[in-house]
């Protein structure tokens, strides 16, 4: 059916399958899914944000149920139906003209999205419910608020997908926003503010389970003897069986770091170093971190909570050096932090928050070492105190 919508959006389909698409439409949740598939195609392939697409499906809707129209006047409903939507392709065709000079077109840089292999893209609304499904109409995930899941609906269609090739979702999570992922095989992924996570929408049994990762993730990995996990990032990989451990690989991050709360993981450089491949094993209570500048790997003891407090809305710094914490702090706010006073750069703090708003954080640094700031919208600007 998915490929019937296509042909309907692209102005190719013929009078029987415009007639099936009718008769498939008749169901409510026919109706859910054919709504969802507009809205990614508007909101995201051409890139339209101003149209009101309630309103335009509600009044689709009604024509399609008969509330106004006797069935010999069919073609006129599809007619007007298609006037619409045409009439939005044609807006969106010069907008993408207008904007073609640009190098990428941002659709709301404040939104959760999954990207898929084929170029579709669907926005994730954290007070939402969908399925996420792939280029042939399949369901492949259920996001229910700020979950998705991808083990029953997978295994439902398991017949229907390939066996020997991976298909690949990627979750973008941006600033202030956090969400909670289930992979095929029942590892629970926590993903962090300002992160993208690249991923299998079904693993291949007995083969590695290879995850992509820029930003950060708190991983609670389903045990297999036979099929390791492995994390991917731009400088180490980590490479695990069945345990729980956080990884953090911001690009504009200093350091790449994972921090084991149980089981046991490898760090392998993967062959990134200068000096050649090198595998390092961390233990319960442990922080693994790469430095990208020195391309070196430090093993030492730390507070687990400190780095994983961010799963339950917490944050934790444990004498941490103040633009570290800036940098906690905007993607945790979804703020952008410039400092002007750089006496601030080479303090250290305590703190623990959780429901505290920025201004009351920046308050209770401010109580340490005085400065002031100022905020226009979502920017901040600290300076030297009169």
């Amino acid at each position: 059916m998915k490929e019937l919508i296509d042909k309907y959006l692209n102005d190719s389909i013929n009078g029987l399958e415009m007639e099936r698409l009718k008769v498939w439409l008749e169901k409510e949740k026919n109706q859910k899914k054919f709504k969802t598939i507009l809205e990614s195609h508007y909101l995201i392939n051409l890139g339209i944000q101003e149209v009101d697409l309630d309103r335009e499906y509600s009044l689709l809707m009604d024509k399609l149920e008969g509330k106004s129209t006797s069935r010999s006047r069919s073609g006129f409903v599809w007619f007007k139906r298609a006037s619409i939507f045409l009439g939005l392709l044609g807006l969106a065709y010069m907008i993408q003209r207008t904007t073609a000079g640009s190098d990428k077109m941002e659709v709301n840089g404040n939104a959760i999205m999954i990207k898929q292999e084929n170029g579709n893209a669907q926005i994730i609304k954290e007070d939402g419910s969908v399925e996420i499904v792939d280029n042939k109409g399949r369901i492949i995930g259920k996001q229910n608020g700020t979950q998705l899941d991808y083990r029953n609906s997978v295994a439902a269609e398991a017949d229907n997908l390939s066996n020997d090739i991976l298909t690949y979702n990627e979750l973008v999570v941006p600033y202030g926003k956090k969400m909670k992922l289930i992979l095929s095989d029942s590892t629970v992924v926590h993903i962090n503010s300002g992160t993208s996570l690249k991923y299998p929408v079904k693993f291949l049994e007995n083969k590695d389970r290879k995850v992509f990762l820029e930003g950060e993730a708190f991983f609670e990995v389903t045990k297999s003897n036979t099929a390791p996990f492995i994390v991917n990032t731009d400088k180490i990989d980590i490479r695990v069986l069945g345990t729980k451990f956080d990884v953090s690989a911001y690009r504009d991050d200093e350091h790449v770091s994972t921090v084991l709360v149980e089981g046991s993981v490898e760090i392998s450089t993967s062959g990134r170093s200068t000096i050649g491949e090198e595998k390092y094993l961390l233990e319960p209570g442990q922080i693994g971190s790469w430095n990208k500048s020195m391309d070196n790997i430090n093993i030492a003891e730390t507070d687990v909570n400190e780095y994983t407090s961010w799963i339950n809305g917490e944050i934790i710094f444990r004498i941490r050096p103040f633009p570290e914490i800036l940098k906690v702090l905007e993607r945790h706010y979804n703020v952008s932090i410039t400092n002007n006073y750089r006496l601030l750069d080479r303090q250290q703090f305590f703190a623990k928050f959780d429901t505290e708003s920025i201004e009351q954080v920046l308050t209770y640094f401010q109580n340490s070492t005085p400065f002031q700031y100022t905020r226009n919208g979502d920017r901040i600007e600290i300076d030297q105190p009169q």
